[in-house]
């Protein structure tokens, strides 16, 4: 993997960092810190200042694990392009059958974990997070969990940060959701942030020159190409952009003035 903000990687984040280019950003551990109570998580004020900046630029899109209408919550007058929930699945991929089997779920797990100290089964809708954050022994309540996803049927289940995750093995991921947004935004290429597992289904997708895949710190096993340091880097991430479009700008606007010189005057000066 490769710094994305490295000298050596500036021609390449040009290249990419066009205006018909899809941004695409994961909301918890990327947009926003990853903080012990989930429900708090928020974006600093200088970050969505950024990133209202860049929407002004780009096609840009929040495709996140939290359900769409939380997400719409947390983004607040912020415009992207496209916000999905449930890690893809909404809202272009929702349905019925979906709803019910995590409604199921949802009534299996609340009775086998139910008295389980520390552990919390989020029903998103067309998903579900199990929160063990708060255990005191993380291997054997994981364990327990694991056993009760077991019983499951037509789960897909994926790891987070003291959760995991328990998605409609049938559905809808994240990378297809990104490849959706693309075409239905009409764009040429995509950047893309993030930095939990559900990422990977985007980062599996990684074929330069029509996506770039940047994870949310280095990790040896990812499938992305690239990355940034940390969440606290994401700034920078975001001023680097706006700074390729401004001088893009510029420069297409000296281009405009030459061709208008050299319409009414000949030979432009």
């Amino acid at each position: 993997m490769r710094h994305i903000l490295g000298r050596g990687q500036r021609a390449l984040l040009r290249s990419f960092a066009q205006p018909k280019t899809l941004l695409a950003f994961d909301y918890d551990g990327t947009l926003a810190p990853i903080i012990r109570r989930p429900g708090g998580a928020t974006m600093r004020a200088r970050t969505r200042a950024l990133l209202t900046e860049l929407t002004r630029h780009y096609h840009c899109a929040i495709i996140s694990g939290r359900a769409r209408a939380d997400l719409r919550h947390r983004l607040g007058r912020l415009r992207a392009a496209a916000v999905i929930g449930n890690h893809g699945i909404e809202p272009w991929n929702v349905s019925a059958r979906a709803a019910a089997a995590v409604e199921r779920w949802q009534a299996l797990l609340s009775s086998r974990l139910g008295r389980l100290a520390g552990v919390s089964v989020e029903n998103k809708g067309y998903s579900i997070a199990v929160h063990y954050r708060w255990a005191r022994d993380k291997r054997k309540t994981l364990a327990a969990i694991r056993a009760a996803t077991a019983l499951l049927k037509g789960v897909r289940a994926i790891p987070g940060k003291q959760l995991l995750n328990l998605l409609p093995a049938a559905v809808a991921d994240k990378g297809s959701a990104l490849r959706e947004a693309v075409t239905r935004l009409r764009c040429d290429k995509a950047i893309y942030l993030g930095d939990d597992e559900t990422d990977e289904d985007v980062f599996a997708l990684n074929r330069p020159p029509h996506l770039l895949a940047i994870r949310v710190g280095k990790k040896k096993d990812s499938l992305a190409s690239y990355y940034i340091r940390g969440q606290a880097e994401i700034d920078e991430f975001l001023r680097c952009l706006l700074a390729i479009r401004a001088r893009s700008d510029v420069a297409a606007r000296r281009r405009a003035q030459w061709t208008d010189e050299g319409r009414g005057h000949g030979k432009p000066r």
